[in-house]
């Protein structure tokens, strides 16, 4: 029985001193932790172009991967008024932590709260993409939208196309 007891102190004593030491571990380890999750973020002056009409709304979408552009997961989403439309541009402010993204763009010119689309999916209100992606046959694609942002501010234009 004293061999088992004494087993038991050891384990208790090994248990105590693991947490005893814990803390200064945990949080340098916590330390590192939280540098490797400061991000950056930016300003992103947006200006959309091309817009017709001062009805509606703006929308804007902000996908960081292949795997998610254009559904309902997003890293930012927004609509926005024309009160500052300005010769069929509007400049919109985001902030995003740096990264690549692909914006998407659309004005909700009848201001019914949706992207109207036709019977095969083509939209029926104007739409614009980042890095001046225009599709030609087929969904627009991740790939050629994306953009690198890397710096603490950038501007990037999206003009829409009907």
């Amino acid at each position: 029985m004293s061999k088992r007891k004494n087993l038991w102190h050891l384990l208790a004593f090994m248990v105590a001193g693991a947490f005893m030491s814990a803390p200064s571990a945990w949080a340098d380890k916590m330390e590192g932790a939280e540098e490797k999750q400061a991000v950056e973020t930016s300003k992103v002056s947006l200006n959309v172009t091309n817009i017709q009409s001062s009805v509606g709304r703006i929308y804007v979408s902000v996908y960081d991967s292949k795997d998610t552009f254009l559904s309902e997961t997003k890293v930012y989403a927004e609509n926005f008024g024309l009160e500052n439309l300005q010769d069929g541009s509007l400049v919109i402010e985001l902030s995003l932590p740096q990264g690549r993204y692909a914006i998407a763009v659309h004005h909700d010119d009848n201001a019914n709260g949706e992207m109207d689309s036709n019977f095969i999916g083509i939209p029926k209100e104007p739409v614009g993409f980042s890095n001046g992606h225009v599709p030609r046959f087929g969904p627009p694609k991740f790939a050629k939208a994306a953009i690198d942002i890397t710096s603490a501010e950038v501007e990037e234009k999206v003009t829409l196309i009907d």
